[in-house]
């Protein structure tokens, strides 16, 4: 995990301002629309686990959830380099 991390990084810190704001505006965009679906079938789970008790769907949403943790540090990498380019700058 590691070199991925660090690899994610080396990319980032190849763009320029310009194109690494475009990158954190698309990550970030990426986060909101996975947590608004995350939401949704979170609801959907209880709706359904509350008619119909436990079944295949209930644990659906722990599933996605180590996908929702890379999608949120990726964004986060994003962020931290365009703040650190942020104050080299001043």
């Amino acid at each position: 995990m590691k070199h991925t991390h660090q690899t994610e990084n080396n990319k980032l810190s190849e763009l320029s301002t310009e194109e690494l704001t475009k990158e954190e505006k698309k990550r970030s965009a990426a986060h909101i629309s996975f947590c608004i679906i995350m939401g949704m079938l979170v609801g959907v789970c209880i709706y359904v686990t509350a008619k119909k008790g436990f079944n295949g769907i209930t644990p659906l949403p722990l599933a996605f959830f180590p996908l929702y943790l890379i999608i949120r540090k990726s964004w986060q990498n994003a962020c931290k380099e365009l703040q650190s380019r942020k104050l080299n700058k001043n």
